[in-house]
């Protein structure tokens, strides 16, 4: 069952109670304007944001593990650019077989040292493919804390709606306990059915289910923002709510100043608080972690494979031996050695082209991956505006007309030109449309929360 359900289910039970409990010379009651907005009218809620977040940065497992990687990126610097060890060796020489001992002219403790010399450039090239892993590694690092921050507001968004539809069914419950005693004494004087009372008890048993649905839904968002912050699933937040920022950019407080962009079918609602599609996109490439990192991987490909071009020129081994010999005149010894590349084809050419065909297939991927940034883009930039259309719509329009068909069913139903279900039937089509307007405001929250975690900035004006 999904919240948008259960809050519409909430809402046929708030009506259901509203109108059966009226007596018919009741007044036709007051339908707001507009829905109102699930947000908070002072700074109190976005502090809140604020507090939680910079608690996740601080504890968050997902934060730490990203900063352990930064580290080890940062000790793999030094090791891939430095020369190999040197080789010590201590050891006799022409020793005779048959009568061992130092006797010979030719026997000679020797004792020596060995150092590889890698041809000039190789150890630069290394550190710095080494170098570029650490900038991807710190532009990850970068990328986890935005969504830490995006799953934190989502996870708050989402509490905020639940507390409100539980806000909600406590009221109802209240409500039906006063909706059983008018049914039982309308049926008692002969002006109602039974079926009105078998009516309410059903619909306290089906308010009991979806509180146990909504109060289960709640758990498990609490759940996820606690995993988040890294502390016991059941620990308690305080009135989880949307910042006035974000309710104010969805829809206007006055419904007087909401316009639409034309008069066509499907325009959207003007005036939007988003800059233009074409400049969220740059500033998204531009400061995205993600292609920063795929970028720095690519530049330490690159370097790979000049390293991997410079694999047949030769590494020097140098060595230095000392020989100590009995009466005799001491000797030195000295050798340089490389390595001949006779089988070049089968290993340094290969090597060469697994390099570049990795380096290939990388910016291909980051081909993909700008475009795919830019699709992701569109696509949040599209939510947006068709929740600020859909609000627009709810204000001006479809809940003033919903209620406008409320009251006409109402006074039908007074002077007995219409049946209870029919006025029932209108009370659930406007609570369905409020509940499509709170839907529709916790889905821009969370779609300004993502679109802030893909750009790195706030993108309200």
């Amino acid at each position: 069952m999904t919240c948008r359900a259960t809050r519409s289910r909430s809402y046929h039970v708030l009506a259901l109670v509203l109108l059966s409990s009226m007596p018919a010379s009741a007044q036709t009651p007051a339908v707001p304007e507009r829905a109102p907005a699930v947000a908070d009218d002072s700074t109190h809620a976005e502090a809140q944001l604020d507090s939680l977040i910079a608690i996740a940065m601080l504890v968050n497992p997902a934060v730490h593990a990203a900063q352990q990687r930064v580290h080890a990126a940062q000790a793999r610097i030094g090791p891939a650019g430095a020369l190999p060890d040197p080789m010590l060796s201590v050891g006799i020489m022409n020793l005779p077989v048959r009568e061992p001992g130092f006797s010979d002219f030719m026997t000679m403790k020797t004792v020596g040292a060995a150092q590889t010399l890698p041809f000039p450039g190789k150890r630069a090239l290394a550190g710095r493919a080494a170098e570029l892993e650490l900038r991807a590694a710190e532009a990850g690092l970068e990328s986890v804390r935005r969504d830490v921050v995006a799953d934190v507001r989502k996870a708050w968004y989402d509490l905020a709606l639940l507390d409100r539809t539980l806000a909600i069914m406590e009221a109802n419950q209240r409500l039906l306990v006063n909706f059983v005693q008018v049914t039982e004494s309308r049926y008692a004087t002969g002006t109602g059915g039974q079926q009105d009372i078998l009516k309410a008890q059903v619909e306290t048993m089906r308010l009991a289910e979806l509180a146990v649905a909504v109060t289960e839904q709640r758990r498990a968002a609490l759940a996820r923002l606690n995993a988040v912050l890294d502390r016991p699933s059941n620990t308690p937040v305080a009135e989880p709510r949307v910042p006035q920022r974000i309710a104010r950019a969805a829809i206007a407080r006055d419904a007087t100043r909401i316009r639409f962009a034309s008069s066509a079918l499907g325009a959207r609602a003007a005036d939007s608080p988003f800059p233009p599609l074409e400049e969220m996109q740059q500033q998204a490439i531009a400061n995205s972690p993600m292609v920063e990192a795929h970028e720095a991987r690519i530049a330490a490909q690159a370097a790979r494979v000049e390293l991997a071009r410079k694999a047949y020129l030769p590494d020097f081994d140098l060595s230095l031996q000392y020989g100590q010999r009995t009466d005799r005149s001491d000797m030195v010894s000295a050798m340089v050695s490389v390595p001949v590349p006779l089988h070049k084809g089968e290993r340094q050419n290969q090597q060469l082209a697994e390099a570049q065909a990795e380096l290939a297939a990388m910016e291909a991927e980051h081909h993909v991956m700008v475009n795919d940034l830019r699709a992701d883009i569109a696509g949040i930039h599209a939510d947006l505006e068709r929740d600020r259309a859909q609000l627009a719509l709810f204000v001006t329009s479809i809940i003033p007309q919903g209620r406008a068909s409320l009251e006409s069913a109402l006074s039908a139903f007074q002077v007995g030109r219409t049946d209870f279900l029919t006025v029932l039937e209108n009370q659930t089509t406007l609570y369905n449309y409020e509940t499509a307007y709170y839907s529709a405001l916790a889905d821009f929250a969370k779609s300004v929360a993502e679109l802030e975690r893909v750009t790195g900035t706030e993108v309200l004006q």
